[in-house]
């Protein structure tokens, strides 16, 4: 007997969607703030919004003779410092049309409804690299309305100079203001030795400094003839960390301090950076409006930093 199969059409109707490109982006934008070098060394809170307090423990130990009574001595402190989140966003509009007349035009999709962008990979991880940047040097330059800025929060490089209001910091008495290859070591050895000496032992200090004066501290190195405490591959010459001769104190290139001769050295574990949240829910977005026939560009997240223990930090106290 002869089988007669019926056709029955099946397809999608996708008339009622628009395109959306938002693949590209996905967790990139979380990557962006956790990639950024100020965050990689300190300690991230995530879930802040607003401002939170910080509830820190302190305390003084009395140890006393063996003898008999009571005689009470020493104390338990409870203090609080505020961490403050500032929100930012990225808005931008592409139109794809704008590049018919030029050479990115011959990538365009055919027709006249054009919604994705050429090299949309290549413009999310653009995007990555510069929000990378701005996170470093805003938790660096950040001053509050009071202290002349826009932010809510005080950016590291004033809380290590003792200004606006911040206090603690152990700056060096009469700090080296030259900087030259040749004397790079004596001036990290000036900052860790103003550090307090219960924070010597601590094993997760790092030495902080601009990129390019890290590259004046790894010439006085070889100058020096360490060269075993150089980095020993191209890949890792990128981190610019390196360890600090006789210390296990770690000494650090950063971003974010561009154009300052601050130097300053405290525990890791004492660089607070707070976060709004770093899951699907922030995410550098790129999708297309039908309503403006054009691909936007979106990007909401949040972030801010603080010293629990500035005293526990020492700085050269330079601009």
């Amino acid at each position: 007997m002869e089988k007669k199969l019926k056709k029955h059409g099946f397809s999608f109707d996708l008339a009622g969607l628009s395109t959306y490109t938002d693949e590209v982006g996905g967790l990139l934008l979380a990557e962006a703030i956790t990639k950024a070098k100020t965050v990689e060394l300190g300690f991230v809170q995530q879930g802040i919004q607003g401002t939170q307090a910080m509830n820190l423990l302190s305390s003084t130990l009395n140890v006393q003779n063996g003898t008999c009574g009571w005689n009470s001595s020493g104390s338990t402190i409870f203090t609080q410092r505020n961490l403050s989140i500032c929100p930012f966003k990225v808005n931008e509009a592409l139109c794809p049309q704008d590049l018919a007349s030029y050479w990115a035009g011959q990538f365009l999709n055919k027709g006249s409804y054009h919604e994705e962008v050429p090299f949309a990979e290549q413009i999310a991880a653009l995007k990555v690299e510069q929000i990378k940047l701005f996170v470093d040097t805003t938790l660096w330059t950040a001053l509050p309305a009071a202290s002349g800025g826009t932010a809510c929060f005080t950016g590291y490089k004033y809380i290590f100079n003792n200004v606006s209001g911040n206090t603690g910091v152990n700056l060096v008495a009469s700090p080296t203001t030259a900087f030259t290859s040749s004397n790079m070591l004596q001036i990290v050895d000036e900052v860790i030795a103003a550090l307090p000496d219960a924070i010597q032992e601590y094993t997760d200090l790092i030495c902080m400094m601009s990129i390019a004066n890290y590259r004046k501290y790894t010439v006085g190195l070889r100058q020096a003839n360490y060269y075993h405490f150089g980095t020993e591959t191209a890949e890792a010459a990128t981190e610019f960390i390196t360890f600090h001769p006789g210390t296990n104190i770690r000494v650090v290139g950063v971003p974010g301090m561009v154009g300052t001769n601050q130097v300053v050295v405290g525990p890791a574990s004492e660089l607070i950076i707070g976060v709004t949240l770093l899951e699907d829910t922030e995410k550098l977005e790129m999708f297309y409006s039908k309503d403006y026939d054009e691909v936007r560009i979106r990007a909401n997240f949040g972030f801010g930093g603080n010293i629990p223990f500035p005293e526990n930090w020492a700085s050269n106290g330079l601009s």
